[in-house]
């Protein structure tokens, strides 16, 4: 009995009037069945792939705080506003579930006082180094006239030793020829004794000019010392005033955390904060998520493909979804992207279609389906009259050598009164590779029920 009741439940895939005799089969002189066949043919088939799918917004963003403080305030609902929308009890509009935002706009302040005292000491820090910067230049500059002064004083030295130079040849010509003179009788002692003092004079003035070129000499070499100190001072003053502003630049970066702003144009849809609510920052156990925000005038709807047919969902494939919510309003559309991998888990790979959402229509979180037509271009058919369901399987017979052979068949796509066949095997055969379809078999249509293995038949016309 177990035959006949598997034959009923597979009747809806297509196999039409598979496997049920027929009242009379036409016998041939012999005795021998009179069957008709047909050979397996080559054509596309084509079927939808119907998956369950998931509206969602194309970003949404839970808004948390950077670091801790208390809600200053939220900010005006700007659109509300525009609107002219009214609220009970005189409120105001403000950011909260519902409001329309745009990218940048505000949505909340937070107060950190000792975050407003640290950028004030900063910046005073920052012109204390400008003023230190400014101090060293000047302290350079007067480092770089002490040194030219110096050189001054090398050169009127060493034009002192010159003029000593010249005192002292004077002195010696003289002294040479009073002493010739005093040999002669020409002049005396005494004169020569003046003359010689005065030789002595100008010899001692020259070692003192020369010493005062050393002096002057060592005294540029200090002072260019200095001056290098002093342009080493610029540099470091230089420095500290770049780390002074940027300790300012990062306390403003920090400032700029109390301004909580949307990140893209979209709808609040969650706000867990009034004025006055102290908040930590993310990360930490009591972290504060402010608000969320969501992007849903584009939505993606995303499903999962089983994986027998994922090669058929690639990207820029054409899909068709589907809401029931919506009175089974259907979108035409694409595949904008994919995982590209098979889910291990679920066997499964996972889509994505974006839909333009302008009305609004589309609510996040919305069931739907999503339908991919696919087509196998190559695919070897033979007529659902074919095909035999038996305990769970499926068989077909082939006339060879004037018998019926029965085959069981691997099936694949079924179209309307057609069916894919990827492999066949000997219905006797319990192990074993599966040979293709090339073609040239005969295959039995019709009357199968009235057929066995290795029956001789007779094929008609």
């Amino acid at each position: 009995m177990r035959a006949p009741f598997v034959l009923v439940v597979l009747l809806p895939l297509g196999c039409g009037k598979l496997g049920t005799p027929d009242k009379g089969a036409p016998t041939g002189a012999a005795g021998a069945p009179v069957v008709k066949v047909t050979k397996p043919a080559n054509r596309p088939v084509r079927w939808a792939i119907e998956v369950p799918a998931t509206v969602q917004p194309l970003q949404v963003t839970p808004l948390v705080a950077k670091l801790s403080g208390y809600v200053k305030t939220i900010a005006p609902d700007t659109a509300a506003l525009k609107a002219g929308t009214k609220l009970p009890g005189g409120q105001e509009p403000i950011i909260d579930i519902g409001s329309v935002v745009e990218a940048n706009q505000l949505l909340a302040t937070v107060h950190i006082p000792e975050l407003a005292a640290e950028a004030v000491e900063k910046a005073a820090s920052v012109e204390r180094s400008k003023a230190e910067h400014k101090q060293a230049e000047r302290e350079r500059d007067v480092a770089d006239a002490m040194v030219v002064a110096s050189e001054e004083m090398v050169k009127e030295s060493e034009a002192g030793v010159t003029r000593a130079e010249a005192d002292v040849n004077r002195w010696k010509a003289e002294l040479d020829q009073i002493n010739t003179q005093v040999a002669g009788g020409v002049a005396d002692t005494q004169t020569r004794t003046v003359i010689t003092k005065n030789f002595e004079a100008a010899r001692a003035a020259r070692t003192e000019a020369a010493a005062k070129v050393s002096t002057a000499r060592a005294g540029v070499a200090q002072r260019k010392a200095h001056r290098e100190r002093a342009a080493a001072d610029v540099d470091a003053a230089a420095a500290k005033v770049k780390v002074a502003e940027a300790e300012l630049a990062r306390v403003r970066a920090l400032e700029s955390y109390t301004e909580v702003r949307a990140p893209f144009p979209g709808v609040v849809t969650m706000r867990n904060v009034h004025p006055g609510h102290f908040i930590q920052p993310a990360g930490s156990a009591t972290g504060t998520v402010l608000f969320t925000v969501m992007r849903s005038d584009v939505v993606r709807v995303y499903a999962d493909v089983p994986e027998v047919n994922a090669s058929k969902a690639g990207v820029g494939t054409a899909a068709a979804v589907r809401v029931p919510a919506l009175g089974g309003r259907e979108y035409a559309a694409t595949v904008t992207r994919t995982t590209g991998v098979v889910d291990p888990a679920t066997r499964a790979l996972r889509v994505e279609v974006d839909l333009d959402n302008k009305d609004g229509a589309l609510k996040p979180g919305l069931y739907a389906t999503i339908r991919i037509n696919a087509e196998a271009t190559d695919a070897t058919v033979i007529p659902a009259s074919c095909v035999l369901p038996a305990d769970e399987t499926h068989y077909a017979f082939l006339v060879e050598g004037g018998k019926a052979v029965k085959y069981r068949v691997q099936l694949g796509r079924t179209d309307p009164g057609t069916v894919q066949v990827l492999g066949r095997r000997k219905a006797t055969a319990t192990a074993g590779g599966w040979e293709p379809f090339t073609g040239s078999e005969q295959v039995i249509t019709g009357n199968l029920g009235a057929l066995t293995d290795g029956t001789e038949v007779k094929v008609e016309g």
